[in-house]
C-alpha cells in the first residue's frame, strides 16, 4: 500500500546514501551500496558510485574499483554517522570506552543488533575530536562475516539537554511519509523489516533518531586472494623451501658495542613472487578468473644474528638452538632491527638465533607507495596487495629456516648445526606483532607465536598512534575535510582485511591447524593503542594472564594452564588521551618492553618444548 501523508522535504543527491544530508556516504557502512550478485557467497557485491567517493585536494575521488571484489562491508568496520549538533554523550548515558557493557542494557541510546539472531552486540561510542558532530560507534570485537547488522540510535541530547533531531530522510522512512526520493522509496520495505526487528528487540521505532542496516563480507571474499597466494606459494616452496644464498659473514659482530654477537650472516632466500614488479609500487598478477597468479621466483634478503650464547657458550660446546623469525616494526627493515644492540642482547638472553627480512608492503622500500596512498586512497591497492606477498615472504622464511637454510655451513660451528629445525618460531613487535597474528593463522610450519605491542584494524588504530604523526600532515593536506578523511580511512579497512589480523582472528584456533598465541602489550602504549590490542584480546578470546597490568573489558580470564594468553606490562608510560587523536609524548614503553624481564621470561617459557604459559611477576608486571 502506498505511503500516505505529507511529503517531507528530503534533500538528495544522485549516487549518495541520501539517508543523512550531512555527507554523501553517511551513515556508513550501509546496504545502500550493496547490489545483488549471485556469483558471491553473500549474494551481494559492493558497488559504490564514483560521485560518492572521498574527494582529495587534487579533485580525485577514490576509485570504486578498489572495493568491487568484496561481497559486503568489513567485519572490522567502524560505524559512522553525523548529526546537526554534537551529542552530549555523558548526559545521554551512552556507552563509552570505560563501560561498553552499557550498550547491552535495554535503554542504551545506541543499539547494534545482529539481525540474524536478534542479539545485541557490545560497543562504545565517541565524538570525533576534530569534528564533534561526527559520531563513531565502535564494536567491542570484530563482527561476524556474512552477517546482517542493524544500527539504531535514540535518546541522544545535546549540551542543552535538547534531543537531536532525526534527518528528514530518515524521518520520512520512520514515520511512513513519502520522501520523494526514488532511491529511498525502493528501500522502504527493507527499512520496515529493520523496524520490525528493532521493535521485537525492545527498541521503540517512533523514538529513533537514526537507524540503518549493513551486511558484512564473507571470509571467502576477504581472504580468497591471500589464501590463493599462500596455497600456491607454499606448494612451490616444497617442504624445505627453495634455497638460501649467503652474501656476507661478519664474525664478532658488534665488537665495538657492549654486546658482541658471534656472527651476523646476510644473504637471500628464494620465494615465489605473485607481484607484477620487483619493487613497489606493485600489484598482484592475476589470471583470467581474477585470482592471484605466480609470476617468478625472486631472491629476498634476510639477516641472521647468531649469539655467543648459542655458538660459543661459556663452559660447554655449541648445540642446536631455537630460531626466532622476527617481524619488524612500522616502515622499518629486518636487517637494522635485529642488528640493533638491544635485540642482540635479547638473543643472548633467550639463547636464540634471530632471523629477519623486510616486511614487503610496509617497510623502508614501501615508504613512497604508502605516501602515495595517503595522497590518493585509490592507490592503497598497491600497499594492500604487496602486503600479501609480504606475508608469504614471512611464511617462506620460516619454512626455509626449518629446511634449506638450516644446514648452511655458516650456521655450523665445530661440526654442530646450530639451527634446530624443530624449534623455529615467529615473534613480531609493533607492525610485526600486528601482522604476526595473521602469520600464525596462515602458516603451517610453526605451532606457537608471540605478538608484542600488537593490535588489529589499522584504520582504527593509526590516527590514535604517535607513529602516524609524521604522515598526518600529508593526509590532512590531501583530504582537508575531516569527514572525507574519516570515511577514506574507514573504507580502506575492506581491502586491508586480506592481511589485517582483525578478520583472521575470527578463524577458529585450530583452522586449518592448531596454533597458539601469546600477546604481550604495554599499558598506555603511545604507538599501538591499547584499544586496538583489546580488540585482538576479545576477538581471539585470549585469556588474560595473572599479573597483567590492564584487563580489557569482556576478555576471558586465564584458568588452569591456558594454551593462549594476553599479558599487559606496565612500563611506566603516562596515560594516553581518549578520542581519535595521537598522544603528544612517547614514553617508549612500546620499544622497551622486549627488554623487560617479565616479557622475556614469558617468551622463553612459551617457546620451550613444553610451551608453558608462565608469567612470573610479584603482583602486577612492571619494568622490575
Amino acid at each position: 500500500m502506498a505511503c500516505q501523508g505529507p511529503v517531507v522535504v528530503v534533500p538528495s543527491t544522485p549516487g549518495c546514501e541520501n539517508l543523512n544530508a550531512q555527507h554523501c556516504l553517511l551513515p556508513w557502512p550501509s546496504d545502500r551500496y550493496l547490489v545483488e550478485d549471485q556469483a558471491t557467497v553473500t549474494g551481494l557485491r559492493l558497488s559504490y558510485e564514483a560521485s560518492a567517493m572521498p574527494l582529495n585536494a587534487q579533485g580525485l575521488r577514490t576509485s570504486p574499483r578498489v572495493f568491487s571484489r568484496l561481497d559486503g562491508h568489513s567485519p572490522a568496520t567502524r560505524i559512522i554517522t553525523r548529526f546537526v549538533r554534537p551529542a552530549d554523550l555523558v548526559a545521554s548515558r551512552a556507552a563509552l570506552q570505560a563501560n561498553p557493557e552499557r550498550s547491552l542494557e535495554a535503554d542504551s541510546p545506541t543499539v547494534l543488533l545482529d539481525l540474524s539472531t536478534g542479539a545485541r552486540v557490545a560497543h562504545w561510542v565517541e565524538h570525533d575530536v576534530k569534528e564533534p558532530a561526527l559520531f563513531w560507534l565502535h564494536p567491542a570485537e570484530v563482527l561476524e562475516p556474512d552477517r546482517p547488522y542493524g544500527v539504531a540510535i535514540r535518546s541522544l541530547v545535546d549540551a542543552d539537554g535538547t534531543p537531536l533531531p532525526a534527518e528528514p530522510a530518515f524521518q520520512a522512512l520512520r514515520d511512513g511519509f513519502p520522501s520523494g526520493v526514488e532511491d529511498l522509496e525502493r528501500r522502504r520495505g527493507a527499512f520496515r523489516e529493520l523496524f520490525d526487528v528493532l521493535g521485537q528487540a525492545g527498541v521503540r521505532v517512533g523514538a529513533l533518531q537514526a537507524a540503518w542496516r549493513f551486511h558484512t563480507a564473507s571470509t571467502e571474499a576477504m581472504h580468497g586472494d591471500m589464501l590463493a597466494v599462500r596455497n600456491d606459494g607454499l606448494e612451490r616452496l616444497g617442504p624445505r623451501g627453495l634455497g638460501c644464498t649467503v652474501t656476507s659473514v661478519e664474525d664478532d659482530f658488534g665488537a665495538a658495542t657492549q654486546v658482541t654477537s658471534f656472527r651476523r650472516i646476510r644473504g637471500t632466500y628464494t620465494v615465489p613472487s605473485f607481484m607484477d614488479a620487483a619493487r613497489p609500487p606493485a600489484r598482484l598478477v592475476r589470471d583470467a578468473a581474477g585470482r592471484p597468479a605466480f609470476k617468478e621466483n625472486v631472491e629476498v634478503p634476510f639477516t641472521v644474528i647468531v649469539p655467543r650464547a648459542v655458538a660459543a657458550p661459556a663452559g660447554r660446546a655449541p648445540r642446536p638452538a631455537r630460531v626466532i623469525v622476527y617481524g619488524h616494526g612500522l616502515m622499518g627493515d629486518g636487517e637494522r632491527t635485529i642488528s640493533n644492540e638491544g635485540f642482540r642482547a635479547v638473543a643472548e638472553s633467550l639463547e636464540s638465533i634471530l632471523v629477519a627480512t623486510d616486511w614487503a608492503g610496509m617497510s623502508v622500500p614501501d615508504s613512497g607507495a604508502v605516501a602515495d596512498a595517503l595522497n590518493d586512497a585509490s592507490r592503497f591497492t598497491f600497499v594492500a596487495e604487496r602486503l600479501q606477498q609480504g606475508l608469504l615472504n614471512q611464511l617462506a622464511l620460516i619454512r626455509s629456516m626449518k629446511g634449506a637454510c638450516a644446514s648452511l655451513p655458516e650456521l655450523r660451528v665445530q661440526g654442530v648445526d646450530l639451527v634446530d629445525p624443530a624449534r623455529v618460531f615467529f615473534t613480531g613487535g609493533s607492525q610485526g606483532g600486528i601482522f604476526g597474528a595473521t602469520v600464525m593463522r596462515l602458516g603451517p610450519d610453526t605451532d606457537r607465536g608471540v605478538v608484542m605491542v600488537n593490535g588489529a584494524a589499522f584504520p582504527f588504530m593509526i590516527e590514535r598512534s604517535i607513529d602516524f604523526a609524521p604522515f598526518l600532515p600529508l593526509f590532512e593536506a590531501a583530504y582537508p575535510d575531516r569527514t572525507e578523511r574519516a570515511l577514506a580511512l574507514a573504507l580502506l579497512q575492506g581491502p586491508w582485511d586480506a592481511t589485517d589480523p582483525a578478520t583472521w582472528l575470527r578463524a577458529p584456533k585450530d583452522w586449518p591447524w592448531p596454533r597458539r598465541l601469546l600477546s604481550i602489550s604495554v599499558k598506555n602504549d603511545a604507538q599501538v593503542p591499547n584499544l586496538a590490542t583489546d580488540l585482538v584480546t576479545r576477538t581471539a578470546r585470549l585469556p588474560v594472564l595473572a599479573g597483567t597490568a590492564r584487563v580489557p573489558w569482556g576478555a576471558p580470564s586465564a584458568e588452569g594452564s591456558p594454551s593462549d594468553g594476553a599479558l599487559v606490562v606496565d612500563m611506566g608510560d603516562r596515560p594516553v588521551p581518549e578520542g581519535i587523536v595521537a598522544p603528544a609524548v612517547n614514553d617508549r614503553g612500546h620499544s622497551r618492553v622486549l627488554g623487560a624481564a617479565s616479557a622475556q621470561g614469558a617468551i622463553d617459557r612459551f617457546l620451550r618444548p613444553d610451551g608453558v604459559i608462565d608469567v612470573r611477576c610479584s603482583g602486577v608486571c612492571d619494568p622490575d
